[in-house]
């Protein structure tokens, strides 16, 4: 993730600023991988998700997205963009990740049911997307 020194930085036209990271949530759709490496060209990655109140900020877009959270490399091994293994895996939704080898990249979605809001699909599927650029004090 990248990461800037200056925390009193202007947030970007188009990115929205949440605690210390900015996000830039697309307007068009691509695949996963497409997805990433646009994240990659604005200097950011596709967002990790570290916290309660960062998927609260996130569900509330009322948009669904593909996240950083892929298991291509080992089957059912859920690694984020940055190479960390996925150690809160509370926001599945009911009886996922199902993709059984065939769904390997990740997209939070906006629903009102009570199922979480993670769902597995094909990274070759086209959806929108959203990079994070992480502000650091150092």
């Amino acid at each position: 993730m990248r990461k800037f020194s200056n925390l009193k930085q202007t947030c970007p036209k188009d990115w929205k600023k949440f605690e210390s990271s900015w996000y830039f949530l697309s307007t068009e759709t691509k695949t996963w991988g497409e997805s990433k490496d646009d994240c990659l060209e604005r200097g950011a990655d596709l967002v990790i998700i570290n916290s309660d109140k960062e998927q609260e900020f996130l569900f509330h877009l009322n948009k669904g997205f593909w996240i950083g959270l892929t298991d291509t490399v080992t089957e059912g091994t859920w690694k984020w963009v940055d190479g960390n293994p996925l150690t809160t895996p509370k926001y599945w939704g009911s009886g996922q990740p199902n993709g059984g080898g065939v769904e390997n990249c990740v997209l939070l979605t906006h629903s009102s049911s009570d199922q979480g809001p993670w769902h597995d699909y094909p990274c070759s599927f086209n959806h929108s997307w959203i990079c994070e650029i992480v502000l650091s004090q150092f």
